[in-house]
């Protein structure tokens, strides 16, 4: 009975002790080395061991894993030395299920000096660590969610600013080609009458500068259209059309194709569409693709669907877009010609999806994919 006269010599018995902390605290006793020689009703409840399983351990039977050996040797040189010990523990119940105490570990020491027990009082505060976990998982969820409205509100500010500019450029751009549309139109037309007529009277350098003054007409001319195909949005106007139709037309606004073999689709089908500009999309696409090539290679057109799209694949044999330059390439103002708005497949974009379809662009070999509702 010696935790009996020890407690005694603290002016208290075992019984005092069970009726002032069996109410509220978990309490154990253990001895000097740590071997538990008491247990109240509250530990045994938390811990789900009975009290003749636990007397005669010790406490590294509730060992949870979650504390690394170093914290228990801490813990035990700092009682060892006389001194009081706090702080939380996550202990593993006898079913396996884990919880929190708040402890104080205080060394009774007898006449001497010398420890001759360890009275540890905990407070369950599972509870408490579950919300705070919680509440640090909601912190982190609102951070992660404010940084990411954050960007998006940059993105969508940064996309306000970028259309009042290009609106503002747009309308500008749009007042400086209309006044340009008539007479390119005039040279454009005076050209191709002329052709036939002057070639007959140039040699082969004269005629190479012809040609080339003939292209720099077109692409001004298709430049002009561009911009102001940009500057106006006007409602689909839709109607059943053939899409070979729609490509044989577009294929008369292509640049000089010499040397480049263009293969048509061998099927056709009818799209639900403005034949207009699915006309410029396919005409734009094409002259890029013709732009690629430089005079010489394959560009395969082919017309294919599945149960939802119609599925248009516009692709050439020349060198591929640089990777750097894939996730600009549908972006406005951006083009890798000498020449050019860098409007053309913005105004793709733009057509495809009022038609509530999509576009995208792969590499190796340079694949323009339009799908379209069927």
């Amino acid at each position: 009975m010696g935790l009996v006269s020890s407690l005694k010599n603290l002016n208290l018995n075992l019984s005092d002790l069970e009726e002032i902390l069996a109410e509220h605290s978990i309490a154990s006793v253990t001895d000097e080395q740590g071997t538990i020689v008491y247990a109240n009703k509250k530990f045994c409840e938390i811990s789900k061991y009975p009290q003749e399983e636990l007397l005669g351990q010790n406490h590294r039977i509730l060992k949870s894993d979650e504390h690394n050996s170093d914290f228990f040797t801490d813990i035990w040189e700092k009682i060892t030395s006389g001194n009081i010990w706090v702080g939380e523990i996550k202990n593993r119940a006898k079913d396996g299920t884990f919880y929190w105490v708040k402890t104080t570990i205080i060394p009774v020491k007898d006449s001497q000096g010398r420890i001759k027990y360890f009275v540890a009082i905990r407070t369950d505060v599972t509870k408490e660590k579950q919300m705070y976990e919680k509440l640090l998982q909601v912190e982190q969820e609102l951070i992660q969610q404010n940084l990411s409205l954050a960007a998006k509100v940059a993105t969508k500010s940064s996309d306000i600013v970028k259309n009042e500019r290009l609106a503002t450029i747009g309308t500008m751009a749009s007042r400086i080609a209309h006044d340009l549309k008539n007479p390119l139109t005039i040279l454009h037309t005076y050209a191709d009458m002329l052709t036939p007529e002057i070639l007959s009277k140039l040699d082969s350098k004269d005629k190479e500068k012809w040609f080339r003054l003939q292209n720099s007409i077109f692409d001004m001319h298709r430049i002009v259209d561009d911009v102001l195909d940009f500057a106006r949005t006007s409602e689909l106007n839709k109607k059943k059309t053939s899409f070979m139709r729609i490509l044989r037309l577009s294929l008369n606004n292509v640049r000089s194709t010499y040397g480049i073999v263009i293969k048509l689709p061998e099927n056709d089908i009818t799209l639900n569409c403005d034949p207009r500009k699915i006309e410029g999309v396919m005409s734009n696409l094409i002259n890029n693709a013709v732009h690629a090539l430089d005079g010489q290679g394959e560009i395969e057109i082919t017309l294919s669907f599945d149960s939802n799209n119609i599925i248009i694949l516009v692709k050439d044999s020349g060198p591929g877009i640089p990777d750097e330059n894939m996730e600009k390439i549908f972006e406005p103002m951006f083009t890798t010609k000498n020449t050019g708005t860098g409007l053309g497949l913005v105004i793709c974009k733009s057509i495809i999806e009022q038609h509530g379809g999509t576009i995208s662009v792969d590499n190796n070999p340079t694949t323009f994919t339009i799908k379209l509702p069927a």
